[in-house]
């Protein structure tokens, strides 16, 4: 409970405390000073307790203030003889309801008013059942008080929760929109590595042909590679333009296969590699996301391929299998002593891994070339595509 709450309850419960003490001493038939002083010392009592030592009723000395108080407006209606006095009991009632478990609230509301009604039959001299009956259906008014303030803590406590509730929503709204934008630069920045890293290396390589055939007298080749060169880079544009305005998953009307060719024609006219390439008949329709992550592997694994191990043949496959589709691309190109994995190749792990795939990158000897594998688990129904051999 809110420490402002708390005081606005302490607040009405000593005003009510107050106003019965006033009308308590008005209404009672046999007004003295002990009777007086004893109301006094309770609303001393409730002051002390609430606005001095300001004592947690949940705690151990909460509770015996609470039962000092019952014994207290127990005499009190003994002295009394004026039922007006239970109000004292009721709002103890109230109060340690509102701050204790049920079970405990529901001892203290029947030790109460058992103690009550002991007090009213031995301050009538144990007269028999007849003449004190009318005091047994008071207990509803006890119980009533209990329900009352049960279901007052129980609404409390769900406001308590529902604010907490809301407070770990907005923050987890925060961290959500947080990642979502961190997921969103990263997946940016990849695109823009792989398609402009690929078109630049293809580039490249396109030149210094060029720049190979010029030095051979070899003119109409050169021109050749500089017009195909011009054409990769236009097209290098339009992919990072893709990339970042609507990514290529969102494209529609795509399709896959047919991509995956064209970006082994591109690349063997720019860079005039030998890449020969099996596709399974029966690749089933993959997610977005799977087909992205493939084609980027091919892109990439081309392109460190040519770059860095200097390339001039690559074998790659895609194969269906009963439960995943298996991915490998190897080359003949230099192999290094160590593989490190730099922007391109931990954007590769990570497109797999997200996808629930496996990748893997392996050189046997130096002379032997990398080897590609990527495994991702499939879900989907196989259905025919077409193959193709270059």
């Amino acid at each position: 409970m809110d420490a402002q709450l708390n005081k606005r309850i302490n607040l009405i419960l000593t005003m009510i405390i107050i106003t019965a003490t006033v009308t308590l001493l008005l209404h009672t038939t046999e007004f003295s000073i002990g009777l007086c002083l004893l109301t006094c010392t309770f609303v001393a009592v409730v002051l002390i307790r609430d606005y001095v030592l300001k004592v947690n009723l949940h705690q151990k000395t909460g509770i015996l203030f609470l039962f000092f108080q019952l014994a207290l407006a127990l005499v009190i209606l003994v002295m009394s003889e004026d039922f007006f006095a239970q109000v004292y009991i009721l709002v103890l009632i109230g109060e340690f309801t509102f701050h204790h478990s049920r079970n405990h609230s529901i001892l203290f509301t029947i030790v109460s008013y058992t103690c009550c009604l002991l007090s009213l039959w031995i301050i009538q001299q144990f007269p028999p059942f007849e003449e004190i009956y009318y005091a047994f259906p008071r207990i509803i008014e006890y119980f009533a008080i209990f329900g009352i303030s049960f279901l007052a803590k129980i609404a409390f406590q769900q406001k308590n929760q529902l604010a907490k509730d809301n407070e770990q929503l907005r923050v987890a709204s925060i961290e959500l929109e947080r990642k979502a934008i961190l997921q969103e630069r990263t997946r940016i920045s990849r695109e823009i590595h792989d398609s402009v890293g690929h078109t630049l290396t293809s580039a490249l390589t396109g030149l210094q042909t060029a720049a190979h055939a010029i030095g051979k007298n070899h003119y109409s080749l050169a021109l050749e590679m500089i017009d195909r060169t011009k054409q990769n880079i236009h097209s290098g544009l339009d992919d990072v333009r893709t990339s970042v305005h609507l990514l290529r998953e969102n494209i529609p009307d795509h399709q896959f296969i047919p991509e995956l060719i064209e970006l082994i024609d591109e690349t063997k006219n720019q860079t005039h590699v030998e890449i020969a390439c099996e596709i399974d008949s029966t690749i089933p329709n993959l997610s977005p996301m799977i087909e992205l992550t493939l084609y980027r592997a091919l892109q990439e694994g081309l392109t460190n391929g040519i770059r860095h191990g200097s390339s001039t043949y690559f074998q790659f496959t895609l194969t269906n299998h009963s439960d995943h589709i298996r991915f490998k691309l190897s080359d003949n190109g230099k192999s290094p002593l160590q593989i490190v994995y730099g922007f391109g190749l931990n954007a590769m792990k990570e497109r797999v891994e997200d996808v629930g795939g496996e990748l893997s990158i392996s050189n046997k000897n130096a002379s032997s070339g990398m080897t590609l594998e990527i495994t991702i688990p499939l879900e989907t129904k196989t259905i025919g595509r077409g193959e193709r051999i270059v």
